[in-house]
């Protein structure tokens, strides 16, 4: 990991609170944030796949990436994720964000219409050509049902406002392949965005990571990207071990959208926000909050009294 690039390090990708009625938990953003900057973070990902941003109204996002500046007060940087179907969406919450004192911004590919390599090229070209600022790309064929191929990467890499690669592929071979490509890059910086290569990642020289469970245990998670650091590998598989359990608590057996509301109840028994969703998703039930109190319990991250932060579902 280079530590003079100025995107590194510990990125978790915040869940977007809101309250029963789906508003914008303010109160809750600011609880998440400093609960992340006293972890150790290093930036906060807002409006991403974690944070339902397909679900979010545009008017919502501006307010979330307002109130994030604000409330980071510089203390670590803000990504703000701007990808949506119609381009000239992307544009306009680009330049909102940075009004707002983004850092970054990162765009997934837009998921209506398949893509060959060279139209993914030339809309990433086309929007970084349009954007104020530096742009991250954002690999989620869990979301897209799209790759970006690692070709395409590479040719977008010499773009003077592509500054970097979020690759959330649950494909290690072809993190190899990237990292071979790409890494040492002193303009370039390269996230792992799948938590269970993270390790493997960050020993290889990838610059930072963007894990979900992070919105719970961001201390965990400055300590592996640190061991890295030192080349401890011993600690880096360590807490790689320690993080995939947490993980479990809210993605096992679940879909990428409930496992996102078990995240919720996870931060609400932890005080951090309610479990409220966006449409189309749901909160999970009350039997299941129960359930992932024994399992917080049984990993010593709550007691088993702890009761969720009121508003929740």
């Amino acid at each position: 990991m280079n530590d003079l690039k100025k995107f590194r390090g510990v990125v978790p990708p915040l869940v977007t609170p809101v309250t029963p009625d789906g508003s914008l938990d303010e109160a809750a953003v600011g609880r998440i944030i400093d609960h992340l900057v006293a972890g150790g973070v290093d930036g906060v990902f807002i409006l991403g796949t974690t944070g339902e941003s397909a679900s979010v109204p545009m008017e919502m996002r501006s307010r979330f990436a307002r109130i994030a500046a604000e409330h980071l007060r510089g203390r670590a940087l803000l990504y703000v994720g701007i990808g949506d179907n119609c381009f000239a969406n992307s544009v306009a919450a680009a330049a909102d964000a940075f009004s707002h004192g983004a850092d970054a911004v990162v765009a997934q590919l837009p998921s209506y219409y398949p893509l060959n390599p060279d139209e993914v090229f030339a809309y990433y070209n086309s929007l970084a050509d349009r954007l104020a600022g530096p742009l991250f790309l954002y690999n989620i064929p869990m979301t897209t049902h799209m790759s970006i191929p690692v070709d395409v990467v590479v040719r977008l890499a010499s773009h003077p406002r592509i500054v970097g690669f979020k690759d959330s592929e649950n494909n290690a071979d072809r993190m190899y392949e990237v990292a071979g490509r790409l890494l040492g890059r002193e303009a370039f910086s390269l996230f792992v965005g799948v938590g269970v290569l993270s390790a493997c990642g960050l020993l290889m020289g990838m610059d930072g990571v963007v894990p979900s469970s992070g919105n719970v245990a961001p201390r965990s998670w400055r300590a592996m990207c640190d061991a890295a650091t030192r080349g401890d590998r011993a600690e880096v598989e360590r807490l790689q071990i320690e993080v995939n359990r947490l993980a479990q608590v809210f993605q096992r057996d679940r879909t990428l959208g409930q496992s996102l509301a078990a995240l919720k109840a996870v931060m609400s028994i932890l005080g951090l926000c309610g479990t409220s969703m966006l449409p189309p998703l749901q909160p999970v039930s009350s039997e299941a909050v129960d359930a992932i109190r024994t399992d917080l319990t049984a990993l010593g991250l709550c007691t088993a009294d702890s009761r969720p932060t009121e508003g929740s579902n």
